[in-house]
């Protein structure tokens, strides 16, 4: 099953990365799988840890997708890692494999340590809505522009009914940054 989540990663000379990835889950193994010419596939290489970050928060995910982004955190407890402030829980990962055969890795990890800061309140509509866009906003290079369109006007419509406040202000991020890339104004109400 894949679980999207905020991986932290740190580079060799302790510069922090955020990437909103999808991972496959585990209790004991977390398999990673980035594009082998992204920072977070370089982090793992280079120091061999992460941090797999569960949020309820889809402006994590939305600004996350749309730029380089870091976010308020603290020392991961076991690894050589951050764990971010708006994780409701967390999972401290050390590699065990590396298959980086291109254009996707397969990296193997292994749990060494899990933390709860808070209750997971889950994703409604709206945020489930959001997650989706910022998934788009990341593949306007390889989608047609009207298929984004046409997708991005089905979940706007879906934020719209659902979405509070913080939900509403990450959609309209990640509609921007999708008007920019397509070089054209996208209507988020």
């Amino acid at each position: 099953m894949i679980i999207e989540s905020i991986l932290t990663s740190l580079a060799a000379d302790g510069t922090v990365n955020c990437a909103p990835m999808g991972v496959e889950w585990g209790d004991a193994e977390i398999v990673i799988k980035p594009f082998v010419d992204t920072t977070t596939f370089r982090n793992l290489r280079a120091t061999g840890a992460a941090v797999i970050n569960l949020t309820d928060d889809v402006m994590l995910f939305a600004q996350g997708a749309t730029g380089d982004v870091i976010f308020p955190h603290e020392p991961a407890r076991v690894v050589r890692g951050v764990v971010l402030e708006a994780a409701c829980s967390w999972r401290e990962v050390e590699v065990v494999s590396i298959a980086d055969t291109p254009p996707r890795s397969r990296i193997v990890t292994r749990v060494v340590h899990h933390g709860t800061r808070r209750e997971f309140l889950g994703f409604n509509r709206a945020r489930h809505a959001v997650l989706e866009a910022a998934i788009l906003a990341t593949r306007t290079h390889l989608l047609p522009p009207p298929e984004i369109l046409a997708e991005i006007a089905r979940l706007t419509i879906i934020v719209n009914k659902t979405a509070g406040p913080r939900e509403l202000a990450a959609m309209a991020h990640v509609v921007g940054v999708i008007g920019e890339r397509l070089g054209t104004p996208v209507p988020s109400r």
